[in-house]
């Protein structure tokens, strides 16, 4: 860890100009295009080798103006769930195994800051749609370029604000079931640098559909070119909602509206206050490009469970400086990233939604830190990339009350010296058209903060980060108007973390030996396969395959080898349609099936699989955008969350509505 005061030393020093584009050179790799995947313009990276979709500005209303669950559901070897509303977990490659509530071993960026605890937590939840233009993802390990993790990589950005920018505002208004209701803005002006101000804001509530499930969100992003170039962005967050709790099967059978018996009389909820500021940068020495990004955030955090209370305060500060360069057919990007936190956590009873008697106090120092280094070499048709990475993460919890006596400070570290990410690609056909890459990759993910230190009081220190090797092979075809990808991986893993539940339903963590996940990554599109009616038609379709198992798993006498890992449906399908005139009318028709799904290491409990439909009708005409959408069209049984490994009570399921509706209107002014 002595490698944090050299790095916020030299992004001190650094001189600020701003980035070009929304993500920066220096979070993507070496000549990443513009990858976008929808039924309206399906293209996918010809000569990248690497398992990488984004999806941009003008496509992301269209599959939901308020939240990315859907648009990230559609992406093979992707999960986004929303047990409660607000309450999120994202899945890449099936790696929700450890994530009972929030985001875990997905490393996230906003504009070029990282975006989550040392540790690796995401507070997901703290951006809106409208904070959000642009999300690439990177499915697998990636050799530590980002961070520790064994999952994947979230980018996610606001658009580049640039210097002839003209003044221009937006406004939505979506109104729908269960008391939804939610207006956002953006308002951009030129300002006295001939650049650009602009704000943005979001304000969300609903009533929920089960009891004791209601959410309220607001939002405030602030994003400036300071100077010439040089880009700010600042982001509040108050965020309140309501957890329902999971039913058992007979529960949900009976209703599934309701809540779980005593989430409504202790009030279990979550209430946040968020704000992060944060600077990129970048600048040309020489040859060289440096690109740095500086940030500063703080929490507020109130947490009523169902038998506790739980309050903390959080305040961090990180930063992440690289240098590249390219020459001839060679590239050469190395660079390192470091963040501090300090969180104050208190742990009381729960007396009927207040504060009780004090169970425990923390006082929590944190810090990660990571070097890597990229190296590319590009002859003719051939690509050929090397990453390597060294990374730490270190926790100082020192307990300054403890209700049984057990006071005192306890430290706790891991690191990777090294991991390594090796890949050839080759591009052939008589345009190029086809591309074929191979790779292997070290993934290295530590325990989360809240793995370690877990709501009861207990400071897990037998915990072992997990370790694996990832192999793949990937073939792609690009041309219009026909677009092809098609991935199949093996990722062994070693200390897999897995969750389950004490006998009051607080989550816990312990390894589980080995596993071995098999899996394959399908997607078609087709673009303007016909003009119906005046309207471009296009379609798409991805497919995700997943024979995910433990090799070496024993609980007690019980040898649980063989089984399949609990969270990863074998068979995910989407297919979709899109019509669309010029100016006019437009429809967007999407499908998913998803497996039925073992909820428990023994499979002896199983989600069922279910058919999601979701419609999209609108009409445009100049800057008037008005829409209806349909959800759960078939009102099949939805659980759009689980809990898995529950110890007592079956609490596995989080019922989801039917048939929902949301009708709306955006506005260019």
């Amino acid at each position: 860890m002595r490698l944090l005061p050299l790095l916020f030393f030299i992004l001190l020093c650094t001189s600020v100009r701003a980035q070009e584009g929304i993500i920066p050179d220096s979070l993507k790799l070496y000549a990443l295009p513009e990858v976008a995947v929808n039924a309206e313009q399906v293209q996918l990276s010809p000569a990248i080798p690497a398992p990488i979709t984004a999806l941009r500005l003008e496509e992301l209303p269209t599959y939901d103006n308020a939240s990315l669950l859907p648009a990230l559901n559609r992406i093979a070897g992707v999960r986004f769930e929303e047990r409660a509303a607000a309450s999120y977990r994202v899945a890449i490659r099936g790696a929700s195994l450890r994530a009972p509530f929030g985001v875990r071993n997905v490393q996230v960026f906003w504009n070029g800051i990282p975006f989550g605890e040392p540790g690796g937590d995401v507070p997901l939840n703290f951006l809106d749609a409208v904070n959000i233009d642009e999300v690439t993802v990177i499915r697998g390990p990636n050799g530590g370029r980002y961070g520790s993790g064994t999952a994947g990589t979230l980018l996610l950005g606001t658009r580049a604000l640039a210097a002839d920018t003209v003044a221009e505002s937006r406004l939505s208004l979506t109104a729908g079931s269960y008391g939804f209701f939610r207006v956002d803005g953006v308002v951009a002006r030129p300002n006295q640098f001939a650049a650009t101000d602009e704000l943005r804001m979001s304000y969300q509530r609903a009533d929920g559909y089960r009891e004791h499930n209601a959410m309220e969100r607001v939002t405030l992003q602030y994003s400036s070119n300071l100077g010439k170039q040089t880009k700010l962005h600042a982001l509040y967050t108050k965020l309140d909602y309501e957890l329902p709790g999971g039913l058992n099967a007979q529960q949900a059978a009976e209703n599934p509206r309701q809540a779980r018996p005593g989430s409504v009389d202790t009030d279990a909820s979550i209430h946040y206050h968020n704000l992060l500021v944060g600077l990129t940068n970048t600048k040309k020495l020489g040859k060289w490009q440096a690109e740095s990004a500086a940030y500063a955030t703080g929490f507020y955090f109130d947490h009523p469970f169902n038998f506790d209370y739980k309050r903390e305060a959080n305040l961090g500060a990180g930063g992440r400086f690289s240098l590249s360069r390219a020459w001839g057919e060679w590239a050469l990007n190395a660079g390192a990233q470091g963040q501090l936190q300090y969180r104050t956590g208190q742990n009381f009873e729960n007396n009927a939604g207040m504060p009780g008697a004090l169970n425990f106090s923390d006082e929590i120092f944190s810090e990660q830190g990571f070097v890597y280094g990229q190296l590319r070499y590009a002859p003719g048709n051939f690509d050929f990339q090397a990453d390597v990475s060294t990374s730490a993460l270190s926790y100082s919890v020192d307990r300054t009350f403890d209700a049984g006596g057990n006071t005192g400070q306890t430290n706790f570290s891991t690191s990777r010296p090294l991991a390594l990410r090796l890949a050839a690609g080759y591009r052939f056909g008589a345009f190029d058209q086809h591309y074929l890459y191979a790779a292997r990759a070290d993934g290295f993910s530590p325990p989360t903060l809240d793995e370690f230190r877990t709501n009861e009081g207990s400071l897990n220190l037998d915990l072992k980060p997990e370790i694996g090797i990832n192999y793949e092979l990937g073939y792609r075809y690009n041309t219009r108007p026909v677009n092809l990808e098609a991935i199949g991986f093996l990722f062994a893993l070693d200390e897999a973390i897995t969750t389950f539940t004490d006998a009051r339903g607080t989550q816990l963590f312990r390894n589980a030996g080995r596993t071995r996940q098999l899996g394959f990554e399908l997607t078609a599109g087709v673009q303007d396969i016909a003009n119906l009616l005046g309207g471009a038609l296009s379609g798409a379709a991805t497919y995700t395959h997943y024979d995910f198992t433990y090799r070496d798993l024993s609980r007690g006498d019980t040898d649980l080898s063989g089984q399949s890992i609990p969270g990863a449906a074998p068979h995910t399908v989407n297919v979709e349609l899109s019509w669309s005139q010029p100016e006019g009318l437009y429809l967007n028709l999407f499908h998913n099936f998803t497996d039925a799904t073992p909820l428990t290491d023994a499979n002896d409990v199983f989600a069922r699989s279910f058919h999601l439909m979701r419609l999209n009708v609108g009409f445009r005409k100049n800057n008037y955008d008005f829409f209806v959408s349909g959800n759960n069209l078939l009102n099949d049984e939805l659980n759009l969350g689980y809990d898995l490994n529950v110890r007592f009570g079956g609490r596995y399921f989080q019922p989801a509505p039917g048939r929902t509706f949301l009708a709306g209107v955006r506005l260019s002014l």
